[in-house]
């Protein structure tokens, strides 16, 4: 096989698979309480530039811009486990796929910066004198960063490297000497450009593609169900302490299993931390708002309960679970579920009225429980 047939099919593949998941993604209910959030945060931060300062330290947000771009690196190699076998006999000859790989990943890393700095541009506007060159050369550099951190994960060099580039960048911009930054990237790109591996390191490439594919169904499995997602498991040593006090019981075998199930898998415990973190946030930017607040508790606890769903997956498809007389696994699925929306509903609530002062947050609070019942007999 060919580079160029190599490259075609894999990356057509590829973007099939991510389109189809970012259709469901975009249904989904979740997906649009973010939506909201981000439109209200824009909201929020629009007044914010109305009543800034001119002596706000703009520079300082662009050179820590830079120094946080180069933190996140995300590459894609569109190689699969099966590449280890079948490409061996072309490995000599893959040096065009090799090429573009390289040029999706700088791409896709240049892209990435282009919202963060046009966040910050707006704000660095107003407090910094600047024109437009100078602005478009502060991009070229930034974006060089995100190219630069997306490259050398794939040419496995170290990330320091690129962290002490950006970092020497970024404090050129704090000190007001932004069009210098593209020099140090220039040459942060061209180190990594002297350091390209010349054969294509099979093995380092795959396991790339695999984490970068884990990345994204974890992702798109906040909005919907992804059979392929590998599921990951934390032993959160503390918290499973606690599921060790139920006591023996055979008739408790399944408040035991789920318990646990719940506290060590993403789909669980990781879940609400998630929405609950969410949930505040929203609160916070709509604190000036009653109703906004207010509704937030049961908007939020509702999501929760309807994505709690296939938390139990796991342990309902296996065959001793089927076969075996333990206990009353519905029963308790509904006790695992109110247990954790009410404490879901207390976080939630708590903050609420911490942050805006409101006592008619805990109506909503008995509408988020009486919505997480409701969700609880579904089961």
């Amino acid at each position: 096989m060919t580079s160029s047939a190599l490259w075609r099919t894999r990356y057509q593949a590829a973007m099939a698979e991510m389109t189809k998941y970012t259709r469901y993604m975009a249904n989904g209910g979740l997906l649009f309480t973010v939506y909201f959030v981000v439109l209200y945060g824009l909201v929020v931060y629009g007044r914010f530039l109305d009543q800034l300062d001119p002596s706000f330290p703009g520079n300082l947000v662009m050179g820590s811009l830079f120094i946080l771009l180069a933190f996140y690196r995300s590459t894609r190699t569109f190689l699969t486990e099966a590449d280890q076998v079948f490409l061996l006999p072309s490995l000599p000859h893959l040096a065009g796929y090799m090429k573009r790989i390289r040029l999706y990943n700088a791409f896709y890393g240049m892209i990435r910066a282009v919202i963060p700095f046009l966040a910050v541009a707006v704000l660095y506007v107003r407090t910094e004198e600047t024109s437009p060159i100078g602005l478009f050369i502060l991009f070229a550099a930034l974006s060089m960063i995100g190219a630069a951190a997306n490259l050398s994960k794939l040419e496995g060099v170290g990330h320091r490297i690129v962290l002490l580039y950006a970092t020497g960048a970024g404090i050129l911009v704090m000190l007001g000497m932004g069009a210098f930054s593209i020099v140090v990237t220039s040459l942060l790109l061209l180190t990594l450009h002297l350091k390209k591996q010349d054969q294509l390191p099979l093995m380092d490439w795959i396991a790339l593609e695999q984490e970068s594919r884990d990345r994204f169904y974890r992702i798109a499995n906040w909005f919907v169900d992804v059979p392929r997602l590998s599921t990951t498991y934390k032993r959160r040593r503390l918290l499973s302490v606690l599921v060790e006090k139920i006591g023996f019981d055979r008739n408790r075998t399944f408040d035991y299993l789920y318990m646990k199930q719940f506290i060590r898998s993403t789909d669980g415990i990781g879940l609400i931390v998630r929405l609950t973190l969410i949930g505040a946030v929203f609160m916070w930017l709509g604190k000036d708002n009653e109703w906004l607040v207010v509704l937030a508790v049961p908007a939020f606890s509702g999501l929760t309960s309807f994505q709690l769903a296939p938390f139990t997956r796991a342990i309902d498809s296996h065959l001793l679970t089927r076969l075996l007389p333990f206990g009353n696994a519905t029963a308790s699925k509904r006790k695992v579920l109110r247990i954790t929306s009410f404490l879901q509903v207390l976080v939630l609530t708590a903050a609420g009225y911490l942050i805006s002062g409101f006592l008619t947050v805990v109506a909503g609070a008995i509408l988020a429980l009486v919505v997480a019942e409701y969700y609880a007999r579904k089961k």
